[in-house]
């Protein structure tokens, strides 16, 4: 027979009699004994009225009879900062009650949680009050917001080959053998060929918080066609570019054109010097002293020996550039400029100016190179080209297997160096903003001195005016912080990304300027990474 009597609605646990009246239990620590092997071992001990219980001579009324309490479990609800979590706190109840799942989600809906609830892991969380002992304090994240996707900017996506890509993919021969000469027709289109595909921006997805605010998301930039020469849209589908004339369709970031070609098998003095209002394929050599300029593509198959190759899309050139070495003070006698990308076998003696991409396949003896981005010496993901003497006159980024050669053959590189002209940029907009600032103190002296005077006609005209001299004044602040900001922003991010990675050995010689800061090195170095870290040259190598 139980010695305890519970009820459930004070949640007490009362001794059925005075222990001074029955003569048990006979002691405070007996009576604690019996509880905790009782089935309300779980309840809190009231060690206060036991006490009482052993200590008085007379017994009291019912509630000093009271020796345990049940306590109910607990539930507390956070949400984090953005509002995107919450986060479910329980403490395992001390033989009163678990916390049921419409009291869990009362304590959410309290708490302002609407959305993002996981019914599944809830439950889970609420069942392991049956696991966890008595007064346990355990946590779960039970609700999710989502958040908003960002649209994706529209894409272009080409549907025919180029030039270019015929010359980067000879053709096979029987028995698998690759003829690197033999490069297949000359990739033409005649009107109505597609062209190119406009894969239009994605407006996003909608996210929300857990308590049910809606958050919006960015919208991918769009981008339209560029309908060029030769091109025009598809009449039955806007996004789709075909061909309006017969010729070789040449690639831009955001369209195609169409190029009249003109081809020969080789530009020596039986066919005079080249200029051509579209693209030029030359399935042989340049030769010594030769000059081919042109508005599309230049695709050389062989050699360009001492000549000059001006294009204002891109050249190719699958064998290699050759020069004649210079003497101080002298121009080379090869000279590629392009105003796209520059792809070569190989380059000795040569200057090649590019405003993309300068790509080699094996190495660079001797050169002056200029690229507005990326000069990569080898192929492949891990370049192991060879970038030997001459100078680098700037580019953003440079990737080489080898940097300088054994003997220390001096290579002098420079790279970032728009960083000057970024920061001539900026203290003109820093002038700019003073003299601008000096002009509202003007305005602002005058309007004072002007409402100081008798109020007429003419003086109201002449505020009238000194105001709209105000708001001028405030957008070309605006306009000029706008400026700066971006400014600082491209200064940012070219110390950032400029960089030289050398994959295999840097050599001694080599002479380096990022931006303002300039470093030579005189020793033989493994596989490292040379960038520009609070203005400063340093390395980094790979373990």
């Amino acid at each position: 027979m139980s010695l305890f009597r519970f009820d459930e609605d004070l949640g007490y646990v009362y001794l059925l009699s005075h222990p001074v009246e029955s003569g048990f239990p006979a002691s405070a620590s007996q009576l604690v004994e019996l509880l905790e092997q009782s089935e309300h071992a779980d309840c809190e001990i009231i060690h206060a009225n036991i006490g009482k219980l052993f200590s008085a001579t007379e017994i009291g009324d019912q509630d000093s009879l009271a020796v345990a309490k049940a306590i109910d479990a607990s539930i507390a609800i956070r949400v984090d900062d953005a509002n995107m979590v919450a986060e479910a706190r329980i403490t395992v109840a001390c033989g009163g009650k678990m916390v049921s799942v419409d009291r869990a989600a009362k304590a959410l809906a309290d708490a302002g949680v609407k959305r993002g609830i996981n019914q599944d892991v809830l439950e889970q969380f609420l069942g392991q009050q049956f696991e966890q002992p008595a007064g346990m304090v355990y946590e779960e994240i039970v609700a999710h917001g989502v958040r908003a996707k960002d649209g994706t900017d529209a894409r272009f996506v080409r549907l025919c080959m180029t030039a270019q890509d015929r010359v980067l993919s000879p053709q096979t021969k029987d028995g698998g053998k690759v003829d690197m000469r033999d490069l297949g027709a000359i990739i033409t289109v005649s009107p109505g060929s597609p062209l190119m595909k406009r894969v239009p921006a994605t407006p996003g997805e909608k996210g929300y918080t857990v308590f049910g605010d809606d958050l919006d998301p960015k919208p991918g930039r769009d981008f339209e066609l560029q309908v060029m020469e030769g091109t025009k849209l598809h009449p039955k589908d806007p996004n789709v570019l075909i061909a309006d004339a017969k010729g070789v369709p040449v690639a831009v970031p955001r369209g195609m054109r169409v190029d009249d070609v003109l081809c020969y098998d080789c530009v020596d003095v039986t066919t005079g010097h080249v200029e051509f209002d579209g693209s030029v394929i030359v399935s042989g050599d340049v030769k010594d002293g030769m000059r081919v300029k042109a508005t599309g593509d230049i695709t050389v198959i062989g050699f360009v020996e001492s000549s000059i190759l001006e294009s204002a899309s891109a050249i190719t050139i699958m064998q290699g550039a050759i020069g004649r070495k210079r003497s101080e003070g002298e121009d080379f006698s090869c000279h590629i400029k392009a105003s796209r990308t520059v792809s070569v076998g190989y380059a000795q003696y040569c200057h090649i100016e590019t405003s993309q991409d300068l790509l080699v396949d094996r190495q660079v003896l001797h050169c002056d190179l200029m690229s507005r981005r990326l000069i990569r010496i080898g192929k492949g993901e891990k370049p192991r080209g060879k970038l030997i003497g001459g100078n680098v006159l700037n580019a953003l980024r440079i990737e080489t297997g080898e940097l300088g050669a054994p003997s220390g053959t001096r290579t002098r590189i420079s790279i970032a160096q728009n960083w000057h002209e970024l920061k001539e940029k900026q203290e003109e907009f820093k002038t700019f903003e003073k003299r601008l600032s000096d002009k509202v103190v003007e305005i602002t002296r005058a309007k004072i001195k002007a409402n100081k005077s008798p109020k007429t006609a003419k003086r109201d005209a002449f505020l009238k005016k000194l105001e709209m001299s105000e708001q001028q004044l405030n957008q070309h602040y605006k306009r000029n912080q706008r400026n700066m900001r971006l400014v600082q922003q491209k200064l940012a991010r070219l110390v950032k990304t400029s960089r030289i990675k050398i994959n295999e050995l840097m050599h001694p010689g080599i002479e380096l300027t990022i931006a303002v800061d300039s470093k030579q090195f005189t020793r033989i170095y493994p596989p490292n990474m040379v960038k520009l870290d609070e203005g400063k040259i340093t390395q980094h190598f790979s373990t």
